[in-house]
């Protein structure tokens, strides 16, 4: 009779759990200094799966773009299902270089792989890499990122 009453408590308390871990990240941003002077200021954060995986369907805009955030190194696969404006993808591998950048269809179901293991992605209007400064080759060398109450 005991074990009911906590799983019943566990169950109800679960979605405040994880909406609790979400929505502090979800309201994250960061701030990306690279070599060469360049920085990307107040760039939202995705670094759980459900924010990863909605990375910025449903928007209207890509604003300040998307910072895709991994614990670990593994190839990555993105898609533009539901995202109504043109991309570029940049790739980051664990030592922050940026090794690839592709350009994004937009609504599309093809896959953008990454091709080699990347711990970071980076989402910004078509042709913003271009206009910052950011190649292959540039290189993170410092992120600030907070979270938002």
């Amino acid at each position: 009779m005991n074990k009911r009453p906590l799983t019943a408590l566990g169950i109800f308390l679960l979605p405040f759990l994880v909406c609790g871990e979400t929505h502090a990240a979800m309201f994250g941003t960061c701030d990306l200094f690279f070599s060469g002077g360049v920085s990307v200021k107040d760039i939202p954060l995705a670094n759980t799966a459900d924010l990863r995986e909605k990375g910025l369907s449903g928007q209207e805009q890509a604003s300040n773009g998307m910072l895709f955030s991994w614990d670990n190194s593994e190839p990555r696969a993105f898609t533009m299902r539901g995202v109504s404006f043109p991309l570029s993808i940049g790739f980051l591998s664990d030592d922050g270089t940026l090794f690839a950048i592709e350009d994004m269809r937009v609504d599309s179901d093809k896959f953008y792989l990454s091709m080699q293991p990347a711990t970071d992605a980076i989402e910004l209007a078509l042709g913003q890499f271009e206009k910052l400064g950011l190649s292959i080759g540039s290189k993170l060398i410092r992120r600030e990122c907070r979270a938002f109450d």
